[in-house]
């Protein structure tokens, strides 16, 4: 297991007293950071590291930081020896689980192909103390926290982060299997699939990952499952109703609905339900398969997603309810920014429709930001959607927001 240590990039180059000149050297965005204003939140409690006093019982360390919300652990974690020891426990977050006091923490993979071929790893902090304000920090770890393969499927369950197959340094398939544990940014080898898969669909049910496609459908394992608490792998026998239209039996994208997982592909939009092993397809007329693309996702057992044929820079959300099996427009979005909504990224956090996309900028850096959207279903049906919050995060010259999924701890 490769165990890493956690510090940020928050804005502010040179406010983070663990990271080395070196370090700070490397970072794509230094001159552009420095150019932003300091949070005053970070100003005072770096103002108070000389005088924190470093001697604390770690029982009342833990009691302090039950109630502190953990997007301040990496600054607190300079106050105390007590501190650090106790935000590196899992005792503590087991506590958290206890008291009802985890969570939802939003990480996402951002493409900076001036300076790596690799994405980099940030999290959204969602909980710092002014009103409205979101702040977009890099993880930096030592050693770096893996990235996804290209054409992995990636599921989440609580804290930990599941990375399934995908694509080598030669663009070939692989069987590979690591999970992340987001509370420490810690990456650890699982045992592999029987069959290497590149753009297969996965979903997760009854605490299994299922594992669907990505290969040939000429064995009886095209479908395999992997049994979290067991940590062993098994294969899901045929023959299997459907098959996908992609190279090596690939899928465009996925979701779990309903406790069903729904794949699209090219020429159709299939379901499995993994209980009764049971299949339902849908052709190119499908309802489903008019708005449905790769930075969709479930809120409430709701598909959400862009309207893709939009020509409008506004924000055109479309809901997909699969007890009505068709698509409804979600009213009340508007008067937010100009983005490039089609290559934005979508996630549920703890209920929230979460939106991450970044402006039309022909120069290098763009701005990206952060909506925040509550779904209320009314009478009728109609879908009203409510802006809580949206914020910019921070300008980059990134290329493509390739990933946003959320965790719980």
């Amino acid at each position: 297991m490769a165990s890493t240590s956690e510090t940020f990039h928050d804005g502010s180059n040179g406010g983070d007293p663990i990271k080395k000149p070196e370090e700070l050297h490397k970072n794509p965005q230094k001159e552009e950071e420095n150019q932003n204003e300091k949070p005053q939140e970070e100003e005072q409690v770096e103002n108070l590291l000389p005088v924190v006093t470093r001697h604390i019982p770690e029982d009342i360390a833990e009691s302090i930081l039950l109630l502190v919300p953990r997007c301040h652990y990496p600054k607190l974690s300079l106050f105390s020896r007590a501190f650090r020891r106790v935000i590196t426990s899992p005792r503590l977050y087991q506590r958290r689980l206890e008291l009802g006091l985890t969570e939802p923490v939003l990480y996402a993979l951002i493409k900076f192909p001036l300076v790596s071929f690799n994405p980099s790893w940030f999290i959204l902090n969602r909980n710092a103390p002014r009103k409205n304000s979101l702040r977009l920090s890099e993880i930096s770890s030592v050693p770096p926290m893996s990235p996804t393969k290209p054409e992995s499927a990636v599921v989440t369950i609580g804290y930990e982060m599941y990375v399934i197959g995908g694509c080598d340094e030669s663009y070939q398939p692989t069987s590979n299997v690591f999970v992340i544990d987001c509370r420490f940014h810690k990456c650890c080898s699982l045992p592999g699939m029987q069959r290497a898969r590149s753009s297969a669909a996965a979903g997760v049910i009854d605490r299994k990952i299922y594992v669907i496609g990505g290969c040939e459908q000429i064995d009886d394992n095209w479908i395999e499952v992997f049994d979290v608490d067991t940590g062993i792998w098994s294969s899901v026998a045929g023959p299997y109703d459907h098959n996908s239209s992609m190279e090596r039996g690939g899928f465009l994208t996925y979701v779990v609905m309903q406790e069903k997982i729904y794949m699209l592909d090219p020429q159709c939009c299939l379901a499995y339900e993994p209980r009764q092993g049971t299949w339902q397809s849908w052709g190119l007329e499908s309802p489903l398969k008019r708005y449905w693309h790769q930075s969709s996702c479930v809120v409430g057992d709701l598909l959400c997603s862009t309207d893709p044929w939009s020509v409008s820079r506004d924000l055109e959300l479309m809901v997909y309810d699969p007890d009505e099996l068709f698509w409804r427009p979600v009213s009340g979005v508007s008067g937010l920014p100009s983005l490039n909504y089609y290559h934005c990224q979508m996630a549920n956090v703890g209920g929230k429709l979460v939106v991450l996309g970044y402006t039309f900028n022909p120069h290098r850096f763009k701005d990206v930001w952060c909506i925040e959207i509550v779904l209320k279903r009314l009478e009728g049906g109609e879908i009203q959607g409510t802006v809580s919050r949206w914020h910019v995060l921070r300008s980059m010259n990134a290329t493509s927001i390739d990933l946003s999924r959320s965790v719980t701890f």
